[in-house]
């Protein structure tokens, strides 16, 4: 099994496969590669004798192997590609082909959203190029984004990077398209700031988690009630639970950096983040420090009971009623 970035890299240098087998949960990469093998093997006016491309739910897999048993015509390879393959019960009918697949064609399959069964997966996994595409971890979302963005050219604060993983979540495609967007209105090296955020994706840089964690940290009472409210209006938005989630994540690893005997910058990135710069890093530090143990057991322990609370544990209090609740615990 192949990276994506192992993948791309054999196609740029024009070392083609006859067989892809592009699978998994997330969607973006699979969509890159097929994109990648359709735009750029062959120039586009020969495309129309050469290139193919299949829905699963609109045709059968006996179709597409008779498709890609076809010779092409003036050009080395014949491209095949199908889309949606998981609409398909199985790839079995795909077997005696893969074994022995066509020199002159490239056959890319194309199964989203999910894993293969394990009959299928046996066959390709021996014979053919497999690139599983798989989601990334909600703790490094922040950091995919950073990645994201200077892979479009851009520069991105961790603050932007957070504002736009919390509000769009682990929607790849969409961020990627959000930064293709953003390609046409400004300058390569731009750096992407939450003003801009606000202005060409639509994300208010107001009032966000990260603003409530800055009012709680700083113990800014009056900021913190006043962003709780506007949560309030919108809980679709901004649900409690996964505020509670992002606030715990937090406030552990202010816990886990004072109780660390070790507080060198590797220390620190290990624990607040590797793509936090190093003035960012030591004002997590600074916080941390202004904080006893005690005092953070205590947070640690109220936001693990509105976490129950929230998913209707021992509770009996509306999701407004407990946002204030648990800001006020823990600022008192």
């Amino acid at each position: 099994m192949k990276t994506y970035k192992e993948v791309m890299t054999q196609l740029q240098k024009r070392n083609f496969d006859p067989v892809y087998l592009l699978c998994g949960e997330e969607p973006l990469y699979i969509d890159r590669i097929a994109d990648y093998i359709e735009e750029n093997v062959m120039d586009e006016a020969d495309r129309d004798f050469n290139q193919v491309m299949y829905y699963a739910k609109d045709t059968q897999p006996a179709d597409v192997v008779a498709s890609a048993r076809q010779y092409p015509f003036g050009v080395d390879y014949r491209v095949v590609i199908v889309k949606e393959a998981q609409d398909w019960p199985s790839l079995e009918a795909f077997r005696s082909y893969v074994e022995a697949p066509s020199p002159a064609t490239i056959l890319v399959i194309c199964y989203k959203y999910g894993k293969l069964k394990a009959a299928d997966s046996k066959v390709f996994d021996k014979y053919a190029t497999v690139m599983e595409s798989k989601k990334v971890p909600d703790y490094k979302l922040s950091e995919w984004v950073t990645t994201c963005a200077a892979e479009h050219g851009f520069s991105i604060d961790p603050r932007g990077a957070a504002l736009i993983s919390e509000h769009i979540g682990n929607d790849l495609s969409r961020i990627d398209n959000e930064f293709l967007k953003m390609k046409l209105v400004l300058p390569e090296g731009s750096a992407v700031t939450p003003e801009i955020i606000e202005k060409y994706i639509g994300i208010s840089k107001q009032y966000n988690v990260y603003e409530l964690r800055d009012a709680l940290v700083n113990r800014d009472e009056a900021k913190a009630y006043r962003i709780v409210n506007a949560f309030c209006q919108n809980l679709k938005t901004n649900p409690l639970l996964v505020t509670v989630a992002n606030l715990f994540y937090y406030y552990n690893s202010l816990l886990l950096f004072l109780l660390s005997p070790d507080k060198s910058t590797m220390t620190q990135k290990a624990i607040f983040g590797y793509n936090k710069s190093e003035a960012q890093l030591r004002r997590e530090a600074g916080i941390a420090s202004g904080f006893s143990q005690t005092s953070l057991i205590k947070i640690i322990s109220v936001l693990r009971e509105f976490d129950a609370r929230s998913k209707g544990i021992d509770n009996e209090a509306s999701e407004e009623d407990l946002y204030k609740e648990m800001v006020y615990r823990i600022l008192h």
